[in-house]
């Protein structure tokens, strides 16, 4: 992967890891518009939170890598397995993944299972889920509402599964749009 904006060898010795990510990300992405834009969408989303939500500094590197390669395996699930990116695939892969983003960014190992336990349950939706677990899946559903219209139930479902008080306003706010 080379960098057309900065550089290769700039790009090399990016001293954030966050930095390296993003754009490790974005361009394993090839440009795809709608995972390139939901990344940067998601992973704003879910800084914001975290930060509304008092999270400390590790709490939210960890929060923001896991909503940078939160769907990171569909584009490898689509090219392995014929199309098909279902959540089992992407469940089966994302260990990997994770794994070899984590490292080539320069996160510390023990980063790693957190990351990917976000990664893995972003849609897993009921009982009880860690904090950044709660708010990875209130950005990536907030992103997911405004990407494509919800139905009226679909919506009072959705409405119900938020926790902290920035993820209800910022839905609340989309949710009005619709009617």
């Amino acid at each position: 992967m080379k960098s057309m904006c900065l550089g290769w060898r700039r790009w090399r010795k990016m001293k954030k890891p966050e930095t390296k990510l993003l754009l490790d990300a974005l361009l394993y992405e090839e440009g795809h518009p709608r995972r390139t834009q939901h990344i940067l969408k998601v992973y704003a989303l879910a800084k914001l939170l975290g930060e509304c939500s008092g999270l400390g500094e590790e709490e939210r590197q960890i929060l923001q890598a896991a909503a940078i390669l939160h769907d990171i395996p569909i584009k490898y699930c689509k090219e392995r397995y014929k199309g098909d990116a279902c959540q089992a695939n992407q469940q089966k892969e994302a260990p990997g993944l994770v794994r070899d983003f984590l490292q080539q960014a320069g996160y510390p190992p023990d980063y790693l299972p957190r990351v990917l336990e976000l990664v893995v349950n972003h849609h897993c939706y009921t009982g009880p889920h860690s904090q950044l677990l709660q708010l990875l899946i209130e950005a990536d559903l907030i992103v997911n509402a405004y990407e494509e219209p919800l139905s009226e139930e679909e919506r009072v479902y959705v409405r119900s599964l938020f926790h902290s008080d920035a993820g209800k306003e910022l839905f609340l706010l989309q949710d009005q749009r619709k009617t």
